[in-house]
């Protein structure tokens, strides 16, 4: 069965993600969006994934055939940056071949709706809704041509648009980017001219999973850690240019609860912006303590940046962010995108003078410290249940908004969650210290296990 998770359609290739079922999806698309009405076309992008561009090509044959006008990117480019000619050229609706940070021998097909974001569960449902009985594409007798796009150059200005170049040039850091092999590939070296390894397209992401996470950043790590002493950074995008990670040159993981809490730090106090901060289930309470101290509002929503794309379509956000490192600024189009992230973290440590870390220190040093981990287990069991106590410690209350969590009198949490996308049990934990969140999350494995 053909169904959609927390962000698309995604499959192993040649066993359910084919050329034929990709017909079928696409088919399913466009009897969708034809309902709703078709005024300019369909566009479609890809990244470096194994065959992405032939399973686009696809896909923009499918919608030709229907009578419909086809957008297709003649090069890989970014999810972001699709989003971006989605919302900027008027397009109906768009796709993105792409499996996000999926092991390399996954594709996934992506809906980004015309206001250049996510698409809204009603989508996925309607689409899903239309793939019953499809047994294959249609044929149109007057079917219409494919055009073809690159739209690069705007893309980059546009992000160049939201930082201060001269001020970052000015400022002399010692950056690297990592873009993962993935198709945000030298995006950051055209702007800024940063210094950037694995950026060239391998399918097979280097051996690992391209999420910017530690286990799969240990190039990045260790060059960054050469750069000790010095205005330096480490930076990384994932496999299509949505999420971000990176080290400081103290080592220092920055992970995105500590992105989310350096951004809107700088958001606030450099560019004095307002609106709402809108995060998901799974990020810090120091992003609480942030937006508290700044007099914003907070809204919570389940996992996955969809739902912080309808906050920022109807209200007036500052920002949004999710635990797997995508961000939302205001501004932009209600898109997560790692190389926004990247320009706005090197404008802030430009003006400040001062490493990630050094900020970051002083940010908890006012509102508290606060450390997070997240462990992935691969079984499909299902999320346990609430104990009388976790390690001696009192449960004060449960929440089950996505997954389930047990906040403890501290403030820290742990929160057990099954994956929208794999076969997996996501268990994230916060805490006041970083031996006491491998406690946590040594605990929830135990109980993962104990589950019949």
């Amino acid at each position: 069965m053909i169904k959609f998770g927390t962000d698309g359609w995604r499959a192993l290739i040649a066993d359910e993600f084919t050329f034929e079922n990709i017909r079928i999806v696409t088919q399913a698309l466009v009897n969708y969006q034809k309902k709703l009405g078709i005024k300019k076309g369909i566009a479609i992008g890809y990244d470096h994934r194994f065959e992405s561009e032939n399973f686009a090509a696809v896909a923009a044959e499918v919608i030709s055939q229907n009578g419909i006008t086809a957008y297709l990117s003649k090069i890989p480019l970014s999810s972001p940056a699709l989003s971006y000619y989605v919302k900027s050229n008027s397009m109906d609706i768009g796709i993105m071949i792409t499996a996000s940070h999926n092991p390399p021998a996954w594709n996934g097909f992506k809906i980004k709706e015309a206001f250049g974001g996510s698409s809204n569960p009603e989508t996925t449902k309607g689409v899903e809704a239309e793939l019953q009985g499809i047994a294959k594409s249609e044929t149109s007798d007057n079917p219409k041509e494919i055009v073809f796009f690159n739209n690069r150059a705007e893309y980059l200005k546009h992000m160049s648009s939201f930082v201060d170049l001269d001020l970052i040039k000015k400022a002399n850091i010692n950056a690297i980017a990592d873009p993962m092999f993935g198709s945000g590939a030298n995006y950051l070296k055209e702007i800024l001219g940063i210094r950037e390894i694995n950026n060239y397209r391998d399918p097979l992401f280097g051996g690992v999973n391209p999420e910017p996470i530690p286990q799969n950043l240990q190039k990045l790590k260790e060059e960054t850690m050469e750069l000790k002493g010095q205005l330096g950074v480490g930076l990384s995008i994932d496999g299509d240019g949505d999420r971000i990670g990176g080290y400081d040159p103290s080592g220092l993981f920055l992970s995105s609860q500590y992105i989310y809490s350096l951004l809107l730090y700088h958001l606030v106090e450099n560019k004095k912006l307002t609106g709402k901060v809108i995060k998901t289930f799974n990020i810090s309470r120091l992003v609480e303590k942030q937006a508290k101290k700044y007099s914003l509002p907070v809204e919570e929503t389940k996992i996955g940046f969809k739902y912080i794309a309808d906050f920022m379509i109807k209200d007036k956000v500052l920002m949004g962010g999710e635990e797997s490192g995508g961000m939302g600024i205001q501004g932009n189009i209600p898109e997560r995108d790692g190389v926004l992230c990247s320009l706005l973290l090197l404008e802030l440590m430009a003006m400040k003078k001062k490493t990630l870390k050094e900020i970051l220190d002083g940010i908890m040093a006012e509102l508290g410290t606060f450390y997070y981990k997240r462990v992935d287990v691969h079984t499909e069991k299902n999320i346990p249940a609430v104990p009388d106590s976790f390690l001696g410690k009192k449960i004060i209350k449960t929440e089950n908004l996505d997954g389930i969590k047990f906040n403890f009198e501290d403030e820290s949490w742990i929160l057990f969650r099954k994956s929208g996308t794999e076969p997996l049990m996501r268990i994230y934990a916060e805490g006041k210290s970083p031996e006491e969140v491998d406690k946590y999350l040594a605990e929830g494995q135990k109980l993962i296990k104990e589950i019949d």
